[in-house]
């Protein structure tokens, strides 16, 4: 082999290696280009990303070169460079989702974590797990709302005196009594004379608006069926901050069903609460035309004015369960009917006591009561059982009750 051949081998035999050099290298290069996040779509596989020709090979283009010289790594100073070779390093970090709320993204070589549940961003070593996350701070407990200190009554009723309750636009209330006044309550068979003549009395009250109400109520034969009309004004609540409740009424009751001895009744109900446990009242009632309930139904007799005050309380000793009493008393001596040496008349005030439980929406309710005074109407709810010449003392007590239920 001539000398010239020999040099034009090892040339050959030298191009032969740095192809062999760059067909080796480049590929390599290419796949990290490949495998970084950032790259370009349209630029992964072209060799073009870094040589002046797209098939490869030759000279490096400008990022070819800077690509060298930081090493052959894609930093992020690279990527800031040629924006055209990468996506925004910077709007798209490397993001690693650890959970459904939680995800590890890394920026500028530090990781951070993120809880978006908590709103919380919080540095991560590298050479340590991702620290927990803060829990969220419970909420403050929201205060039970500030009970009233107005005293909720349920029965239009105390006993026999009104309770000055409001009775709301539309809603309907049934109101029944029942009382057995002429036994001897001294006869234990006869628990409290229960075994006596029974005096049902039965009505109802509307609400036409939210301060006026109208009512009408019906007693027995042993009374003088009496039919009462009545219409009554809420001119103060102490539900809506005023210092106490006012009702006003005004009613006609005729005896016979409403044919003949008529009388008018005018009363005023006030009610004060001594804190939500507690109500007193009280009830002045003049009626014009008053006649007792022992003369007869069917012929008209002269009436007379009577005066009577009332007062009573109730007091709640459970939520649902409250005890009451009131007296009703008549104030002028012509209208008690007991002319000197006779042993009939109302010799004293009517009295109440009595228990009350009220239904859990507070709608319904049943009072068990112990009075001596057997009619419950304006004019005859201060007339007591000695009339009939019964005993109208405190021993003079018989049993009844009284039923109350809104109905809408």
């Amino acid at each position: 082999m001539t000398k010239i051949r020999f040099c034009k081998f090892l040339f050959l035999l030298s191009a032969l290696a740095l192809f062999a050099s760059q067909a080796g290298a480049l590929p390599d290069y290419l796949k990290l280009y490949n495998a970084d996040p950032f790259a370009k779509a349209d630029l992964k596989g072209k060799c073009g990303t870094c040589h002046l020709n797209p098939a490869g090979g030759g000279p490096r283009n400008d990022f070819g070169k800077a690509f060298a010289q930081a090493g052959h790594q894609f930093t992020a100073e690279l990527r800031q460079q040629f924006p055209d070779r990468f996506a925004s390093g910077q709007d798209t970090p490397p993001v690693t989702f650890t959970s459904d709320n939680e995800a590890v993204v890394e920026i500028n070589g530090k990781r951070y974590t993120i809880n978006t549940r908590a709103k919380t961003v919080q540095e991560v070593s590298t050479e340590t797990k991702p620290a927990v996350i803060a829990q969220a701070p419970k909420p403050a407990p929201t205060p039970e709302p500030k009970k009233s200190d107005v005293y909720e009554a349920v029965d239009v009723r105390v006993i026999n005196l009104p309770s000055a309750i409001p009775i709301p636009k539309g809603s309907l209330w049934t109101d029944f009594t029942h009382r057995f006044p002429f036994g001897d309550p001294t006869d234990h068979a006869g628990l409290f004379g229960l075994d006596s003549i029974a005096l049902p009395s039965f009505g109802f009250v509307y609400g036409i608006n939210d301060h006026i109400h109208v009512g009408a109520y019906r007693s027995p034969g042993g009374m003088g069926r009496p039919i009462e009309l009545y219409a009554g004004a809420q001119l103060l609540q102490e539900s809506k901050g005023h210092p106490l409740s006012l009702q006003a009424r005004f009613g006609v009751e005729g005896r016979d069903n409403f044919q003949r001895n008529f009388a008018t009744s005018f009363e005023f109900t006030l009610a004060r609460s001594i804190t939500r446990h507690a109500q007193v009242y009280f009830v002045p009632t003049i009626t014009l035309g008053d006649r007792p309930y022992t003369v007869s139904s069917t012929r008209n007799e002269q009436g007379e004015t009577a005066v009577a005050l009332g007062a009573g309380a109730a007091v709640n000793i459970r939520p649902s369960v409250a005890l009451m009493a009131e007296a009703n008393y008549r104030v002028n001596e012509a209208a008690r009917y007991a002319p000197p040496g006779s042993f009939t008349g109302i010799h004293r005030p009517v009295v109440g006591f009595a228990i009350q439980k009220a239904s859990a929406t507070r709608r319904h309710s049943f009072t068990l009561t112990f009075t001596n005074g057997p009619g419950t109407t304006f004019s005859e709810r201060s007339q007591t059982r000695g009339l009939v010449g019964a005993d109208d003392s405190l021993q003079g007590f018989t049993i009844g009750f009284n039923l109350s239920r809104r109905l809408f």
